[in-house]
């Protein structure tokens, strides 16, 4: 039986999700706990919508699982469980934590609750790699001697080639992997790419603007994005293409293109922007 305020019809919202009628006394938090998301997916999926000031019977997007951390891995609040904690058992600060879960109070945590985490790799080969038995004397064999090691053999220009640096993040489609660089700042990063804040933000929230590190790998969106596409395709618009000429194109509306991009005004439909497509 489905909860009260699920609906399947309504709001236009990306595939996959629903859309939910907002009630009397809701919030992000209590919707996020109640239908195990966070309120960061709910963000994104929602572009442009002040939880705050949301009244009953407006309707938002609910994001299924694939929206629940747009970097990294949930988490869900166990009995005893503070952001303290939850950071200090991951190894992170409080405040990366937090960049990670816009919204959420650190002071009023609740059993269930998910949270997004900095994904663990390490984690997973850990609990793949089966342990050494002991020997039956109680101790490990000695290690072969260094001298019957091959030695690999340098180079005739007298050194070994540099390692390629691969940063190992996957972009989705669109958009370009990148790297920060030396004394790069956030503002740097959003003019080089030409791309507001939040699809910056949105993309990268692993990124703490306060604090670039030289060599961080992130994804930066298309030139001309001011939002996120949350699973919607995008689309830059060509010269004299116009608001009309584009509902043509895609076989739409005007009204239907404008709901999918609530950030832009009927005049940003110029060449250049980057907008959602259906």
């Amino acid at each position: 039986m489905e909860q009260q305020g699920r609906r399947a019809i309504g709001r236009v919202c990306p595939r996959g999700a629903e859309s939910y009628t907002w009630q009397e006394g809701d919030t992000a938090e209590r919707i996020a706990r109640t239908y195990a998301t966070t309120v960061q997916a709910l963000q994104v999926i929602n572009p442009g919508v002040d939880f705050a000031t949301l009244t009953a019977g407006e309707e938002i997007c609910l994001p299924n699982f694939i929206y629940t951390c747009i970097s990294g891995q949930p988490y869900v609040v166990e009995d005893g469980d503070t952001f303290a904690s939850i950071a200090a058992r991951l190894g992170i600060t409080t405040f990366e934590l937090a960049e990670r879960n816009p919204g959420v109070s650190q002071n009023n945590l609740t059993v269930g609750q998910v949270l997004c985490v900095p994904a663990k790799a390490d984690d997973a080969d850990d609990a793949q790699t089966p342990a050494i038995p002991l020997p039956d004397d109680g101790e490990y064999p000695a290690l072969p001697d260094d001298s019957q090691t091959p030695v690999i053999p340098l180079p005739d220009d007298g050194e070994y080639p540099a390692l390629p640096d691969t940063p190992t993040r996957v972009c989705p489609s669109g958009y370009t992997l990148s790297a920060v660089q030396s004394g790069q700042s956030y503002a740097d990063l959003l003019v080089q790419h030409n791309v507001s804040y939040r699809a910056m933000r949105s993309a990268n929230p692993q990124l703490m603007p306060g604090y670039l590190i030289a060599g961080t790998a992130y994804c930066a969106p298309p030139s001309g994005t001011r939002q996120t596409c949350a699973g919607l395709r995008s689309y830059t618009i060509q010269p004299r293409e116009t608001l009309d000429t584009l509902a043509v194109r895609f076989r739409t509306t005007r009204g239907r293109l404008l709901s999918l991009n609530p950030t832009l005004l009927p005049s940003d439909f110029s060449s250049g922007t980057v907008i959602c497509i259906g």
